[in-house]
């Protein structure tokens, strides 16, 4: 069964992620190289918060510096991303299990009983996959984004609702929950003026 996630994230990263990759990577240079002016005043955001849309994460991400460190009445403007406006349509549950049924077919697997009554597949029964490479694409654009802006901007990504915990952009790991970002970064050796 192995084998066959494997297919299938091979799949689902040269269908929906890979054409995505030129335009979030162009949005987060834009972000990191200060094409967005975020307040009125001229102060440096040096810790930036990314939010991925919780239900569909390749569907809208924005940024916006931290609030955190960051007074947010004094956020004038958030960068956004719409994926639409590139020409990119958002995939659907229903997209990612055509694409599950079709790397199956090709390998010739029973998923039969996978099918609900409706006749669709639950792929979550051997697929669990998805989140993961689209939280790490983002990151992996991010990376790609700081090495062609040589930006020093720090960044955390976080869902819409909070629920996937804080992903520390920069390094690639998840914060644990008890732990506060200004926490975090003094541990590591940062240490960031905070306005609020």
């Amino acid at each position: 069964m192995k084998k066959i996630e494997t297919k299938i994230d091979e799949a689902f990263i040269n269908t929906f992620l890979l054409p995505r990759e030129k335009v979030v990577t162009d949005f987060l240079m834009n972000v990191l190289s200060s094409q967005y002016q975020f307040r009125e005043d001229d102060r440096k955001i040096e810790v930036i918060s990314l939010y991925y849309y919780a239900p569909q994460p390749l569907s809208f991400l924005f940024a916006l510096p931290s609030y955190e460190y960051y007074a947010p009445d004094k956020t004038t403007q958030i960068a956004e991303l719409h994926l639409k406006e590139h020409s990119l349509e958002d995939y659907s549950y229903f997209d990612v299990q055509e694409l599950c049924k079709t790397v199956l077919d090709e390998n010739n697997i029973d998923y039969s009983a996978y099918l609900n009554p409706e006749n669709h597949l639950d792929f979550a029964n051997y697929w669990k996959n998805q989140n993961g490479l689209e939280i790490d694409f983002i990151k992996n654009c991010w990376k790609n984004a700081k090495e062609n802006t040589c930006s020093k901007m720090i960044g955390f990504l976080e869902s819409s609702d909070n629920s996937s915990g804080t992903f520390d952009l920069d390094n690639g790991f998840e914060l644990p929950f008890e732990i506060e970002i200004d926490e975090y970064l003094k541990s590591r050796g940062y240490l960031i003026n905070k306005e609020i």
